[in-house]
């Protein structure tokens, strides 16, 4: 599920880093950057309960009701739609990483050496051959942004758990509610009374811990192996 937030994200982050830094007028920019910044420090139960009562009832009776009946034959489309799923779980995750991604793609976006424009523009290249160019200079911290993008949300519990459905069981179908395991530990926690449940849930923290850890050291890879390339760049 949250690779497919992720996925989800990742045309909503860049494209909200290009309309930004490219497309908007100062004054403009200058509102979007405080309204990202500001959605990404929401707290997360906002867009549980925005998904909950507002974005699941109506994508459960217009977009998920469109796909489960013209791809209803996929396993992972199958079933009938309900007001809180996989994918209305993901969707929510996405909107929610998406300014927090952006802002980190934009600052390495806005770090790209002026030169590099000028010799692009200089070749009689448009502005979006420059941003194209751009963004492929930065593919790296792209990735290190979306990692730990990833990082964050694979422990996000309120707003999943609000979407999500709460149903232990596995469902191959994204439409079809079900549970993830920082919300399994946040519904379930107070019923384990046995040492065995309790370690259980120890576990399950720990390979959420271990998860998380391991995105956020390959972020630091990339952004080091992104500033590295931008040194060097300007350097020459």
């Amino acid at each position: 599920m949250t690779t497919v937030a992720v996925l989800l994200a990742i045309p909503l982050s860049i494209g909200l880093t290009i309309f930004i830094a490219e497309l908007s007028p100062k004054a403009v920019r200058d509102v979007l950057i405080n309204i990202s910044d500001l959605m990404a420090a929401f707290p997360t139960v906002v867009y549980g309960l925005w998904g909950l009562t507002e974005l699941g009832p109506f994508l459960k009776s217009t977009l998920f009701a469109f796909i489960n009946r013209y791809l209803g034959f996929l396993p992972v489309f199958s079933g009938t739609p309900t007001g809180v799923s996989y994918l209305l779980a993901s969707m929510v995750l996405a909107v929610m990483i998406s300014p927090f991604a952006s802002s980190l793609i934009r600052e390495i976006y806005l770090q790209v050496p002026r030169s590099l424009d000028e010799g692009v523009y200089a070749l009689g290249l448009g502005r979006w051959e420059v941003v194209r160019i751009r963004l492929g200079f930065i593919k790296r911290g792209i990735a290190g942004a979306l990692a730990l993008a990833f990082g964050r949300a694979v422990g996000e519990t309120v707003a999943v758990a609000m979407t999500v459905g709460g149903v232990v069981a596995i469902n191959k179908s994204l439409l079809s509610p079900g549970i993830t395991i920082p919300a399994y530990i946040a519904n379930l926690f107070g019923e384990a009374f046995s040492t065995v449940d309790v370690a259980s849930f120890f576990m399950l923290s720990l390979i959420l811990l271990g998860i998380g850890t391991a995105f956020l050291a390959a972020a630091r890879l990339f952004i080091l192996s992104e500033q590295r390339e931008v040194r060097t760049y300007g350097k020459a």
